[in-house]
């Protein structure tokens, strides 16, 4: 699935879920519109990925992922908040078998962090957790492997919207 058949199949989805009632008021679930291309490249190089053109084909189709009611939402950061690397964001992951650097990508509603090893390129998924100075001491092993790519987290992430909008109750949402 290329992306402007990924970002056509969620927004149908999104249409369909806004006719949901839920019995409560929904939050604005978006695919904000991209920024302008050069913006959308200036920043993907500043995060220093091994190779930016899947991050850079997404952010050229839609600005990230705001999806308060699917699931326990779900939230794919804004290009340039990729790009911006701020105090509590980590950067590293130290001890385990992920262990190395690592770009925050997003988030969902219980707190967990979206990541993309930055070497690998495939996308990991942080339970909450101390972060001191960028490093985020994954030890434990608490990290959990979702995706080999963005692509496929990307397929993860319509997945679990189209279980939401089909009431699929079978359906194993991600990192579950």
């Amino acid at each position: 699935m290329n992306i402007q058949s990924w970002g056509s199949a969620v927004k149908r989805l999104l249409a369909e879920l806004q006719e949901i009632d839920f019995g409560t008021p929904l939050g604005e679930n978006v695919l904000p519109d991209p920024q302008p291309t050069e913006e959308v490249q200036k920043h993907i190089d500043r995060v220093g990925l091994q190779d930016g053109t899947r991050l850079a084909e997404f952010y050229s189709y839609c600005d990230g992922v705001s999806w308060p009611d699917v699931h326990v939402g779900y939230y794919v950061s804004p290009i340039d908040r990729i790009a911006d690397v701020r105090e509590g964001d980590p950067t590293e992951l130290v001890g385990g078998p992920n262990e190395g650097p690592v770009q925050l990508i997003g988030s969902d509603g219980s707190g967990r962090l979206f990541v993309m090893r930055k070497q690998e390129q495939d996308v990991l998924i942080l339970p909450p957790g101390e972060i001191v100075d960028g490093k985020y001491d994954d030890a434990d092993g608490r990290s959990v492997w979702v995706a080999i790519d963005l692509k496929t987290f990307l397929q993860l992430l319509h997945d679990d919207l189209k279980a939401v909008v089909l009431d699929t109750p079978e359906h194993s949402f991600l990192g579950s």
